[in-house]
């Protein structure tokens, strides 16, 4: 009786706070001055798991799957990065009507925000660091094109 009540619990147990199927995966995103990148959110993908980790200011993150530093099950992931926007000051525009907006660009080099172009690949076998260089933006890149990309225009 002691044993089916212990062997219940275990099960419960383990259903309810995980079964360890996961490993803490950590890391920092920096720029090649060794800025830290401060906002945006890591992704991890192999196809059928997909893991994230939220950038705090340090631009230190720890990846889940269901929550922040949930864990990774072993695997090889494509890594890339989404969010990573800030105030684009340089793309600032005003509307017919004088209304300021200052659209959010990305801090960080477009071929970072998909996992085919990033080139990044991260190997989970256990506890692991991966630490993700990065680079800004290249200096002609243009997030919009036209200027109706930018300034919200007045219905007729």
């Amino acid at each position: 009786m002691i044993n089916r009540r212990f062997s219940g619990f275990s099960v419960l147990l383990c259903f309810v706070i995980g079964c360890g199927s996961g490993s803490a995966v950590t890391g920092k995103v920096t720029f090649a001055d060794g800025e830290a990148l401060t906002v945006g959110k890591v992704m991890f993908t192999n196809g059928s798991v997909t893991a994230f980790g939220t950038l705090n200011a340090k631009g230190e993150y720890r990846m889940g799957t269901k929550k922040a530093g949930d864990g990774v099950p072993a695997g090889t992931y494509q890594v890339y990065i989404t969010e990573a926007l800030v105030p684009g000051e340089k793309f600032t525009t005003k509307d017919d009507e004088g209304n300021t907006f200052i659209p959010l660009v990305l801090a960080i080099d477009p071929k970072f925000t998909a996992a085919a172009k990033s080139g990044l690949t991260c190997e989970v076998k256990g506890k692991t660091t991966f630490n993700i260089p990065v680079e800004k933006p290249p200096a002609n890149y243009n997030p919009f094109p036209t200027q109706d990309a930018v300034v919200p225009r007045k219905a007729d």
